[in-house]
């Protein structure tokens, strides 16, 4: 009787290793917590360290040595508080502009029967592709005060000492980033309008009230919650931004947060002001966490906004009259603005003989001179090694570790999946320029400790980039994984089929646009960002091709600038089509 019991059919059928299976699988999302907790948490508690450190240096950190001198110097002798005031216009001026111009866009896409409205939607995220410090460069070029290629034709034409535009001020650091901002919010906004039902609309247009009338007062009322949550997002993205404050207000003293910090390490006598970058920081890192605690507030009750009834659903386009030809040359100047001009700028100051103004002249003594000396330059080779490296490995590291925290969040019970989730979104509340030199301080920390060599080694940015884009990969692929049903997942289960061939023949091929899509993403992210790699190339040999890029502007070598230029932007119109068919093409389908 006793042998009965203990020996079933059900004991015989199970795998042998399931109780080894069943211990790993509860461990090992423990270990997924523990591990990205000490990657996002480790690098904050050292920025606040080195913020009260009175030491010259960070490996001479000591806790005997810890005051709030750097506080003061900040607050009183940088006027942080001039700073703040400066961000807030930037942020709020770049972010609305943005909005503002992505939402007309989306409109004109979506919601009216504008003409060529396909190479609208398949041109405005191309924008992403520029660079945001080549897009910086070439505004630069054409409206600096004296020499910029629009000024200076402007002046010539009408005899005038005063130049169109200075880009040099707070409107132009505006005008430059709410171009860079609109490609993001114009695709977050598509979705937005297309899905509206559109019977409130037309009960209002029964009533007599105009377009105008009814889009102010119906549209925009119902999708303000979405616009607005979109906004602070968009607001988070301006803030951490270096590229187009570093090269449009540096040069005149016209200070951001993330300038300001950079300053302070860069420009300070022989010696950087280390613990004075960390309190600026700490100022800089509060209120980034505050605009992002605000925006998680607002999307953790989306349902409220739901815009879709479900039933007799069909987009409603407006008519635009005689406006159709006119809206369609709008939307084709934002692409030629964003895109276009700035790719024709680089491109000339790259081929012309000297720097000047366009002129037949200047044209006829074009030649590719700047593209051979920047090839012979002897660090070239090692730096598009270290880019293209350091690219591979950022964006397989992210697309593998949002595989596994979406999963965990998604597809499991683990009681610590909501704390996962929130590990994983905090990353984008920390500036780039702010995670550089929080890594710099651990770091340094840890290389003095066990005599290793990790600072200034291409790992160093590998890491970064890792901590930095991992809110934008979990967000998408537990969008996507949602989508998968989980009777697919059960019957391989049931099939005795372990995690990992779970992983590879079901998630695999069903989410192979979002691996694809985010692994594009991610690789365009790490060539365009510079804040990060300028903190954590000093002094070491993992230059890339972005800090290659500042480095030849800061030292005045533009046609060099211009030729590098180019060829980063042949090369990111290259993954921006990629992400284009892969990352947006292959989820049309719906749900799995």
């Amino acid at each position: 009787m006793t042998n009965i019991t203990t020996s079933t059919p059900m004991d015989a059928e199970r795998p042998a290793g399931a109780p080894k299976r069943d211990i790993i699988g509860r461990v090992f999302p423990w270990a997924v917590l523990i591990i990205l907790a000490a990657l996002v948490i480790a690098p904050i508690f050292s920025l606040v360290a080195g913020a009260f450190s009175l030491s010259r240096l960070p490996n001479e950190f000591s806790f005997d040595n810890l005051g709030l001198a750097n506080f003061y110097a900040v607050w009183v002798e940088q006027r942080i508080d001039k700073v703040i005031w400066n961000t807030a216009i930037y942020v709020i001026g770049a972010t609305v502009f943005g909005i503002f111009t992505a939402a007309v866009l989306a409109w004109l896409v979506e919601r009216s029967d504008m003409p060529g409205k396909m190479w609208i939607y398949a041109g405005v995220p191309l924008g992403i592709a520029v660079p945001g410090i080549l897009h910086a460069i070439a505004w630069v070029l054409l409206l600096s005060p004296r020499s910029g290629f629009i000024n200076r034709a402007y002046m010539d034409m009408t005899g005038s000492a005063t130049p169109l535009f200075d880009i040099y001020t707070m409107g132009g650091l505006i005008f430059a980033e709410g171009l860079r901002l609109v490609p993001v919010a114009f695709l977050m906004l598509v979705p937005l309008m297309r899905s509206m039902d559109p019977s409130l609309e037309e009960a209002a247009a029964a009533s007599g009230a105009s377009p105008l009338r009814a889009t102010r007062r119906i549209t925009i009322a119902l999708l303000l919650p979405g616009i607005l949550a979109i906004s602070i997002f968009q607001a988070i993205t301006a803030i951490e931004n270096f590229e187009v404050p570093g090269v449009l207000g540096m040069p005149v003293n016209l200070h951001v947060f993330s300038t300001r910090v950079y300053n302070l390490i860069d420009n300070i006598g022989t010696i950087p002001a280390f613990g004075q970058a960390n309190a600026a920081a700490v100022f800089y890192l509060a209120i980034a966490l505050v605009i992002s605690f605000l925006y998680l507030r607002l999307v953790r009750h989306s349902e409220r906004y739901s815009i879709i009834t479900g039933k007799g659903y069909t987009p409603r386009q407006v008519r635009l009259g005689h406006w159709r030809k006119p809206a369609l040359a709008l939307s084709l100047l934002f692409l030629f603005v964003t895109i276009v001009l700035p790719f024709l700028v680089l491109l000339y100051v790259s081929l012309v003989n000297y720097l000047r103004p366009p002129s037949w002249e200047a044209f006829t003594s074009l030649t590719f001179k700047h593209y051979i000396a920047v090839f012979n330059q002897p660090r070239v080779a090692q730096t598009l090694f270290n880019t293209i490296y350091v690219t591979l490995m950022s964006a397989t590291c992210v697309t593998l570790v949002s595989f596994i925290v979406a999963y965990i969040i998604v597809r499991t019970r683990f009681a610590g999946r909501y704390a996962l989730d929130m590990l994983s979104f905090l990353p984008h509340s920390i500036p780039g320029i702010v995670l550089g030199l929080a890594l710099f301080w651990l770091l340094m920390q840890f290389d003095a400790i066990t005599g290793a060599s990790t600072f200034g080694s291409i790992y160093a940015l590998v890491l970064g980039f890792t901590i930095l884009f991992l809110s934008y990969a979990v967000r998408a692929m537990s969008v996507a994984m949602i989508q998968v049903h989980p009777d697919l997942e059960d019957a391989a289960k049931l099939s005795g089929a372990p995690p990992w061939r779970i992983a590879l023949r079901i998630f695999g091929p069903l989410l192979l646009p979002t691996l694809v899509g985010i692994w594009i993403y991610v690789a365009m992210l790490s060539v365009r960002f510079i804040s990060l790699p300028l903190i954590l190339s000093q002094g070491g040999s993992n230059e890339v091709l972005g800090v290659m890029i500042w480095s030849l502007w800061d030292n005045g070598n533009i046609s060099s600038v211009g030729a590098v230029g180019i060829m980063l932007m042949g090369f990111m119109f290259a993954l921006a089509l990629g992400l284009r068919l892969f990352g947006f093409g292959g989820q049309r389908g719906g749900a799995l």
